[in-house]
């Protein structure tokens, strides 16, 4: 209410709302109330801004007509509200052919001429405020229908709907409170656009007479004014100006909320500062380095996140910057090549690239090395990857930015490129769109643009963390040999030990925004320096002792026979046969689009199944409350699946809530319990999921996974997106409780060290299908089955020998394999 753009407008509509609901206080004569010798008089002391042509007094019917004219616009909103928003909810949650029976309808509606239908309806059932402002409510509501269907499928397929749904929450249930809290801000902007709308059109139907004889309306008094307009043509100036003024002020009241809901609370960022090149930050050589960084602070907002980090590489050198999530990587890449966001500076320090300083360069000097000399990767493809441009395009612009080539010359080079990097279609790619072609493929085009003006330095940030162990290690070769035949110094930031182990020569490793140690890759392994290093070395899966085999039999508790599950013509999963016993837990290995996911949300119940049976502890699951309360699940994404709209104390109660047996006092208390379970302090429960880690998160997906005490619980990929010594934290809690509670686990994993660490029995799955299954130790270091064998011999360890010779072993059963 600070904002005058926001105070203004609602001032004034609320002064329009005083005027009609105190009308009959405020209005000198009633608005039927006839002075013949008022008759297209001026403003006067007695008629205050003159009579119209029938001698009635023109205030009194403005306040009046005020008040019909506000009921007839808030009844066509409430209306067209009412019907699109639930219709829109219902078409977009549930789909199928309730989504194909409403949008055939408001399609029809849509398409019906509203005029024609209005002055029909009109002539048939007379005129009348409430019927015809009800019609025309109706006629509006396609817009809100498809406002709200559209953003409820986008809603509908976030891993927080699927937790609900885990949970044994009704449909409706999920809808109000975890569909509507989300779509309500594009409703809320929506509506005043509305009523806008619908006051002009109560207006033109009362000015093309289709309204109640003799009621006063600012519509009625426009029409009486053109009837009139050459003898007293100031008539149409007060309704006129009443309804430019109410519908500029809902509109820019509805811009405001808006612009409040987009941009949230909060000051502005702070302007970046630039430094300029001075004593410190002169251009000048650092020993032969091609890229030097001395002195580097980074701040955002006051706060510095890199501080004082020092590091350089060399001319066709491979340096590892490794490091948790945090630890300022990104946040020094992002400096170098001068793309930080507004809220970041550069405070201290220089970076310099062939001898010329890069702080303080203008931005037209900056692009010139930024693509041509300095090529940059991304974490995310499809993130950097333009959806509305094709890959050609996208590809050949920097060629004819930076290389001045013709469009011939570009289009036969992106081709070359695409070629280069391992694509088999090159032409098909080239015409395809960004969301047509796979993460991996993405990632190899992406590469292809970095080298397309063939760079001096390639800077990767965590280019294999989104990726599969084969594509991983298919993307790694192709870097180390574009590395070996353009001599190209890359800088490498990753999380990844394995990584390290390798593409580097050298490593980085960075700690709360400094630089704790830096070594050649052979010694940091061997001797690490840094207790710090030592514990990231100590923490990763590949060097924890494998799971002691129980040897104990169990009693099956989920069985699954002859599974197959398609989508369209597709099938995903074909007779698949899995079984998991008691306290066991099973990990499920294999190859992005092998199928896991897909059958760990079959037995979840989150897709149909087409051939088949799943049994729990002997019986079909037939209904989602049974389901809940014996299987839950911890999702991938840990931020995805806690709804950003609810507290972690309303994420954590609802099941209970739901399932009954619980008072809200008991139910606090077994949140207490659940918190702190998870090594969760009790605050967590007040806070929402921005504001948690990605640990943290992933911990209060556990706790909510416990909440109903199942006796499985689906982990699909729980700590993929966790850094290493997070990743260990969270596996060992997975174990504790297993351990406490004797609850199975399917896990659901592409990293086989993960799996060899926290499994009894693994399966290995590829193309839809369970290609073996044996005790974890001898599937994750004996396999029988050649995909397996080279899943294995694809996964990254942390260990430079060890991973030479599993990369020459796999290249030598790869092309075996060719052979």
């Amino acid at each position: 209410m600070r904002r005058p753009i926001v105070l203004i407008p609602a001032l004034v509509l609320l002064a329009v709302v005083l005027a009609a609901v105190a009308a009959d206080l405020l209005a000198p004569y009633a608005p039927g109330f006839v002075d013949l010798r008022a008759t297209l008089t001026g403003p006067g002391a007695a008629h205050p801004l003159g009579g119209d042509g029938s001698g009635r007094d023109v205030l009194s019917r403005l306040l009046y007509g005020t008040r019909s004219t506000l009921l007839g616009a808030v009844l066509a909103t409430a209306v067209a509200l009412l019907v699109g928003v639930v219709a829109g909810l219902l078409a977009g949650y549930f789909g199928r052919w309730v989504d194909a029976v409403a949008s055939w309808v408001f399609n029809l509606v849509l398409a019906l001429p509203a005029i024609i239908v209005v002055l029909a309806y009109v002539a048939v059932a007379g005129p009348g405020l409430a019927g015809t402002m009800t019609l025309v409510g109706l006629l509006a509501s396609p817009s809100m229908y498809r406002l709200v269907r559209t953003a409820t499928q986008r809603v509908r397929g976030e891993f927080y709907i699927d937790a609900a749904r885990v949970s044994g929450l009704s449909d409706l249930r999920i809808v109000r409170r975890h569909v509507v809290p989300v779509v309500r801000s594009a409703i809320i902007v929506q509506a005043p656009l509305l009523f806008g709308a619908a006051l002009l059109i109560q207006a033109g139907i009362d000015f093309l007479g289709l309204g109640e004889p003799g009621a006063a309306s600012w519509g009625s008094m426009l029409n009486d004014a053109s009837a009139n307009v050459y003898r007293a043509p100031w008539l149409s100036i007060w309704p006129g100006a009443a309804i430019a003024v109410t519908v500029l002020a809902v509109t820019l009241l509805g811009n405001a909320v808006r612009d409040l809901l987009e941009d949230g609370p909060g000051r502005a960022p702070a302007a970046r500062r630039a430094l300029r090149p001075g004593p410190g930050t002169a251009a000048g050589e650092s020993g032969g380095a091609l890229l030097g960084i001395e002195g580097l602070t980074v701040s955002h907002g006051g706060r510095p996140v890199v501080d004082d980090v020092t590091l350089e590489v060399r001319r066709g050198e491979v340096v590892g910057l490794v490091g948790e999530s945090g630890s300022g990587k990104t946040q020094t890449v992002l400096a170098t090549l001068g793309l930080l966001p507004p809220s970041g500076e550069i405070t201290a320090g220089s970076v310099r690239f062939d001898g010329t300083s890069l702080v303080g360069l203008p931005e037209r000097e900056l692009n010139r090395v930024r693509g041509r000399r300095i090529g940059y990767v991304s974490q995310e493809p499809m993130s950097n990857l333009d959806p509305c441009f094709r890959v050609g395009s996208q590809l050949t612009e920097p060629l004819r930015v930076h290389l001045r080539l013709s469009r011939r010359a570009a289009r036969r080079r992106a081709l070359d490129l695409l070629a280069r990097v391992g694509i088999a279609d090159p032409p098909r790619v080239y015409r395809s769109y960004p969301h047509e072609i796979s993460g991996g493929m993405a990632q190899r085009v992406l590469v292809a643009a970095a080298i397309a003006c063939d760079p001096d330095l390639l800077i990767a940030d965590e280019p294999t963390t989104a990726l599969d162990a084969t594509v991983q290690a298919e993307v790694l070769d192709l870097l180390r040999s574009l590395r070996r035949e353009r001599d190209m110094a890359v800088l490498l930031v990753t999380h990844d030990l394995g990584v390290v182990a390798d593409m580097c020569d050298r490593v980085a490793v960075m700690r709360g925004g400094r630089l704790v140690e830096t070594a050649a890759t052979t010694t940091l392994f061997a001797q690490p320096a840094e207790p710090y290093t030592k514990a990231l070395l100590a923490a990763n899966p590949h060097n924890a002792a494998p799971r002691a085999p129980s040897g104990a039999s169990r009693a099956p508790l989920l069985e699954v026979e002859r599974l197959c599950v398609e989508y369209g013509a597709l099938r995903v999963l074909e007779e698949v046969d899995l079984t998991i016993g008691e306290g066991e837990t099973l990990g499920l290995v294999g190859e992005s689009g092998s199928g896991k996911t897909t059958l760990g949300r079959a037995v979840l119940g989150l897709v149909p199944v087409g051939a088949g049976a799943i049994r729990f502890a002997g019986q079909a699951l037939a209904d989602r409350r049974t389901r809940a309360r014996q299987i839950q699940a911890v999702f991938q994404d840990p931020f995805g699946s806690l709804n950003p709209a609810m507290s972690i104390r309303d994420i954590l109660i609802e099941p209970l809530l739901a399932h009954g047996g619980h008072t809200r006092a008991a139910a606090g208390a077994r949140i207490s319990w659940l918190l702190d379970r998870v090594a969760l302090p009790a605050g967590t429960a007040e806070r929402r999921a921005r504001e948690l880690s990605g640990g943290q998160r992933q911990r209060v997906a556990i706790a909510r996974a416990l909440a109903l005490r199942p006796r499985l619980i689906i982990c699909d990929e729980p700590v993929s997106a966790l850094d290493v010594s997070t990743q260990a934290q969270v596996l060992d809690l997975l174990v504790e409780i297993q351990r406490d509670t004797d609850v199975a686990y399917l896990f659901i994993s592409h990293d086989l060290a993960v799996v060899r660490h926290v499994s009894d029995r693994v399966a290995v799955m590829s193309q839809g299908r369970i290609v073996e299954t044996g005790d974890a130790a001898q599937v994750t270091t004996a396999p029988n089955d050649p995909y397996t064998r080279r899943l294995l011999l694809s996964a990254l360890v942390p260990d430079p020998g060890e991973q030479a010779a599993r990369r020459a072993a796999r290249l030598a059963l790869t092309a075996e394999g060719t052979t």
